[in-house]
């Protein structure tokens, strides 16, 4: 009732919206001077006294413009006024108008170019938020996402300052921070994680079909959530358009080591990625009731798929409401193939377990999203967002190579091989309800409301350890232990339930003012719910126990369970009449997050500008499991409680050296908490490794500080330099320790860690300029770094782990960071080519912390270089193609010894992908 009436409570609110804005920004060019830029021309807004002035480029902008029909006049002395009759401007978005001057002509309409395009889009308007805003931010918008190739959120993220993303994995670091300090919301609203390992969702779930912009936040304020050291990262959707759209695009492409190749892919999922069956049927352990074949199925690499479909358009239902309506519908599939080689490597002459492999990746996702916009009038709107995410991933790994005790002698023919199943589904469900509602000429209030569910299930894991003797050409099972011919059933649920609500009231009017102040709730209730139960194949006589390696299910089948070869175990036992025996290892968790916040803004002259920021936080976390683990101070069936009040400042402040460069500094407090899975003592176990929780973990407190410079030259372009500074008190770390598994993976509150760095940034036009009659040629460059130093001190005094040294490197961070790109553009009419090269660099890094003389592994330095092409031959129809990793370096990781022994190795090929659209 308490969670219902919460609900109700913020959907009530919800009902109110307040309207954004539009304006109208653009460049005056002089036809005297061969259509060089204007300055310090007029621009008005006929029958008012808004306006402005060009600046030297012919740049101008009015902005905080009611949406409405206008007629702007240009003016210049000595030069004919030009009136622009029906200017259309529309809530949150830019009506650009480009019109050349003459001092002996008029001018005619058709020379006039006026487009409309949301704020939150375009370049140039991207970079004019972040010029204007107070706090610190970094957004990238659906036009430069289409220049750079990126194909979804996560890629989008690696493109801004100081943020890598983790080899194999959509988890990304902001200057040196991993997942577990970094949050993610949709829309300001957060999101639950599709993986019970990970805090934060798969960013690579959101396509750009869905994208607008993705804001990067590394400087806080007290209206986001303060759990959070690296960045926030809010996705921002897209809604209908002026105009109504109908686009469909198809896709295709493929790999240099994976397309047209031999391939593998595990029974029991499809092509299409939908599994139906993710939960088991096992109630008496002396029947083989597994409906999945060990054996997977030999097939080849298709190319790679793509399919969408978008749908917009806004009626008109008086003269100040309307309904807009946006649909997407997407499905896309990737398959992967790489060799390498993993070897357990802890110093020269001491080395375990030394394998090649070989994986085989199949990945389908399908999108739905509908956005529904109501705008009730100038003062009023309501929108509702629902986006479902459905995405499956089988990878299949095969290891083939010696251990310790088996065919290291120099006659001991024999080799190990491991083999692993497995497949992960996930159904993201997003509900949000977002309003706005303007009061007067000087109160806005803001609220919005989610319901979110996450469904991951990884129905039927499968593993085989399996011992070639080449001698006899025979192949029997290695049993040092009864997991190492097992199955797996997990599955994962969880709801999160947010609200946010702001009061805004302006020092003046909404438009001309001093400053505000706002007073604002964010609240949050999650639920999880995780459940996983192993099969173990428990073998009588394992030496004897031969198997077919190409179809295992001739050894894994009901027959050899009746005739005593094996029997299968829980990870509760084997009793069959015991109830427990079938009770899955479990944890529950719940957490809660409510905070009230007061933010103000106040303009000190024309120059500075100061943003105070306080925030009230209270966290609470139960996290309560029944696993068959024990921890040293807990059972194996336990649970534990944090609760913390927190009282959280922010201060940004921001002085204008002219309209061209700003000086900004920022300072805040913050906490980081653990995760659920970091808690709960339940063991994930991969391959060749296991990871497990520690419930003796405790939140870190986090300081942070930035100062930044940045010049603005044109309206696409920005130089800008930065330093920054972290603090984390008792910080979260994963680590290596030792014990009977050779990588085993664990969590604990290493110790205090600080964090130092760099940034610099450009965007520049080499060169931009009219070649002719509706010609226009662009070259642009952009490039970001990042340079920092981070240091771990370890607490060597109240920790259960024997740490290797005194100190160390943040996981994840990278001491240098690159980003670089340069882009040809070309306009001619309706028809526009864009070429571009893509680089990206990370210096090496910390995969893991190692303990008891083990010394940290490292992930070593790969760069990155990706070319994309793209053609419009006009409205209608438009190409691309790209080529991803050229330079197709090999991913290492080594043993932080003097003589860097490589541990894992492989490379991801060469990519190619072709795509075709249609706009309707």
């Amino acid at each position: 009732m308490r969670k219902f009436l919460t609900c109700l409570f913020i959907f009530s609110v919800a009902l109110l919206q307040a309207q954004e804005t539009g304006s109208i920004a653009g460049t005056l060019t002089d036809k005297e001077v061969n259509n060089e830029p204007l300055p310090f021309a007029n621009v008005l807004i006929k029958g008012t006294t808004k306006g402005t002035t060009t600046d030297f480029d012919g740049l101008y902008e009015i902005s905080n413009l009611e949406p409405g029909t206008y007629i702007i006049v240009f003016s210049y002395l000595g030069y004919e006024t030009i009136e622009i009759p029906n200017v259309v401007v529309e809530s949150g978005k830019v009506t650009t108008i480009n019109t050349p001057m003459s001092a002996s002509q008029g001018v005619s309409l058709d020379e006039v170019v006026v487009t409309t395009t949301a704020r939150k889009d375009s370049e140039a308007a991207l970079l004019l938020d972040q010029k204007k805003a107070i706090s610190i931010k970094t957004a990238i918008g659906a036009q430069e996402l289409a220049k750079k190739a990126v194909s979804n959120a996560a890629e989008a993220t690696t493109k801004v300052t100081g943020v890598n993303k983790k080899e194999g994995s959509s988890k990304i670091y902001v200057r040196g921070l991993g997942d577990r300090y970094n949050s993610t919301t949709l829309n300001g609203l957060p999101l639950p994680s599709n993986d019970p390992r990970d805090k934060n969702i798969a960013l690579s779930l959101f396509g750009t079909d869905i994208i607008e912009n993705v804001e990067i936040t590394k400087a806080f304020t007290s209206d986001i959530s303060s759990d959070v050291a690296g960045a926030n990262i809010n996705i921002v959707s897209k809604e209908a358009g002026s105009t109504s759209l109908i686009k469909i695009g198809i896709s295709s492409g493929g790999n240099s080591q994976t397309t047209f190749k031999d391939f593998k892919q595990i029974d029991g999922a499809n092509w299409i990625g939908v599994n139906n069956d993710s939960k088991h049927s096992v109630r008496d352990l002396n029947l083989y009731n597994f409906n999945n074949s060990y054996t997977p199925e030999n097939t080849t690499a298709n190319p790679n798929l793509g399919v969408s479909i978008n749908l917009g358009k806004k009626y008109q239902l008086s003269e100040e409401s309307t309904l807009g309506i946006f649909l997407v519908g997407s499905f896309d599939n990737k398959y992967g193939y790489r060799e390498g080689i993993s070897e357990n490597i802890v110093d020269v002459g001491n080395i375990g377990s030394q394998f090649s492999t070989k994986t085989f990746d199949y990945q389908a996702t399908k999108m739905v999203m509908a956005n529904i916009a109501y705008k009730i009038n100038n003062n009023h709107k309501i929108s509702f967002n629902h986006l479902f995410v459905h995405s499956n991933n089988q990878k299949i790994q095969d290891f083939l190579g010696t251990t310790n005790d088996v065919g290291r002698d120099s006659d001991d023919n024999r080799l190990v091989n491991l083999t692993l199943q497995t497949e992960t589904q996930n159904r993201l469900f997003v509900n949000q309800l977002l309003s706005t509602n303007k009061l007067g000429e000087s109160i806005d209030v803001n609220a919005a409301l989610a319901y979110n569910a996450i469904f991951n299930d990884e129905p039927d894991r499968r593993k085989n350890t399996l011992i070639i003797n080449n001698d006899d050409n025979t192949t029997r099972i290695s049993q040092n232990a009864v997991r190492d011919n097992s199955r797996f059933y997990g599955n994962l649920f969880q709801t999160d339930i947010a609200g946010n609500l702001a009061g805004i009231k302006y020092f003046g009017d909404r438009y001309e003012n001093k400053g505000k102040i706002t007073l604002g709730y964010n609240g949050i209730i999650s639920e999880r719910k995780f459940d996983g139960i192993y099969f173990d194949h428990n073998f009588s006589s394992p030496r004897t126990a031969f198997v077919d390696i190409n179809d295992p299910n001739q050894l894994f089948n009901q027959n050899n369970l009746d005739n005593g070869i094996f029997r299968v175990e829980t990870s509760r036992g084997r009793n069959n009449d015991d109830a427990e025996t079938f009770l899955p290892q479990l944890y529950d968790a719940e957490k809660t997050a409510h905070a009230a916040y007061v933010d103000a803004v106040y303009k000190f002259g024309d120059k500075f500008t100061a943003n105070l920021g306080l925030r009230a936080e209270n966290i609470k976390m139960n996290v309560t499991w029944d696993t068959n683990i024990s921890f040293p101070g807990f059972s194996s069936n336990s649970s534990i409680d944090l609760d913390k009040d927190y009282i959280l400042p922010t201060l940004n402040l921001k002085y204008e050296l002219n309209e061209k460069i700003n000086l900004r500094a920022s300072g805040s407090l913050s906490y980081t908490y653990p995760q659920f899975k970091e808690i709960a003592p339940f063991t994930y176990e991969g391959i060749n490794f296991q990871e497990s929780g520690n419930p003796a973990l405790l939140p870190s407190d986090n300081y942070n500080a930035e100062i930044k410079f940045e010049f603005f030259p044109k309206s696409n372009e920005v130089f800008a330099i930065g330093a920054f500074g972290k603090l984390i008190e008792n910080s979260i770390n994963r680590l290596e320790r030792n014990s009977a598994i050779e990588r085993d993976f664990t969590f604990d509150n290493s110790g205090d860690a600080t964090v130092f760095g760099i940034e610099a940034e450009t965007k520049l036009n080499l060169f931009d300029k009219e070649i002719g009659e509706d010609k226009r040629k662009n070259i642009s460059f952009g490039a970001n770094l990042t340079l920092m130093k981070t240091k771990l001190e370890f607490n060597t005094e109240n920790t259960l782990f024997n740490y290797t040294g005194n100190d160390s490197q943040l996981e994840g961070a990278s001491p240098l960071t690159v980003n670089a790109n340069i882009s040809y553009k070309f306009n001619k009419e309706e028809k526009e080519t864009i070429s571009s090269l893509i680089f990206n660099y990370q210096s090496d890094k910390v995969f893991s912390i190692g303990t008891n003389f083990k010394e940290n592994i490292i992930e070593k330095a790969a760069p990155s270089l990706d070319f994309v092409f793209s053609h419009k031959f006009n409205k209608t129809v438009a190409l691309k193609f790209n080529a991803k990793n050229l330079l197709n370096p090999s991913f290492e990781r080594y043993r932080d010894v003097p003589e860097k022994l490589i541990m894992n190795s492989y490379k991801r090929g060469l990519s190619l992908s072709a795509g075709l659209s249609l706009n309707f």
